[in-house]
């Protein structure tokens, strides 16, 4: 499947994409336009509402078990810490006993173009390839 056609996505807002594995977050964060898988690989659920930080390195939370995803690089930085929000323990083994592992999630390359419309590929985006 090619590239992926989205409208103008404007500061802190997303769009969702219909991807050829499911569905795709497509956001603006600080003037950077990120496109991440929207499903939490821990249990298959929609990360489409999830919260998503500004910060350095801005992140996608899933609003479920609190699983955390870099934008840049779908790198998984927090797994399952409890559920709906709020931090716990007790929650957090025995929801991290099932599903599947901590993975990371993919993240895709958006190009922006002149007129304001977004192109998201399936290239791995510059910003998380290693440099060796």
């Amino acid at each position: 499947r090619g590239p992926l056609k989205c409208p103008q996505v404007a500061e802190g807002e997303r769009e969702i994409l219909d991807g050829p594995n499911g569905p795709i977050l497509v956001t603006k964060v600080a003037g950077s336009c990120y496109a991440v898988d929207a499903t939490c690989p821990h249990l298959s659920l929609p990360m489409n509402r999830g919260e998503i930080s500004a910060d350095d390195k801005p992140t996608l939370t899933c609003s479920f078990h609190n699983s955390c995803f870099e934008l840049r690089t779908g790198k998984c930085t927090k797994w399952v810490t409890g559920a709906l929000g709020s931090e716990n323990d007790v929650i957090a083994g025995i929801m991290g006993s099932v599903g599947s592992g901590k993975k990371d999630i993919a993240a895709y390359t958006v190009v922006e173009g002149e007129d304001g419309s977004l192109t998201v590929t399936s290239e791995v985006p510059e910003s998380s390839k290693v440099a060796f």
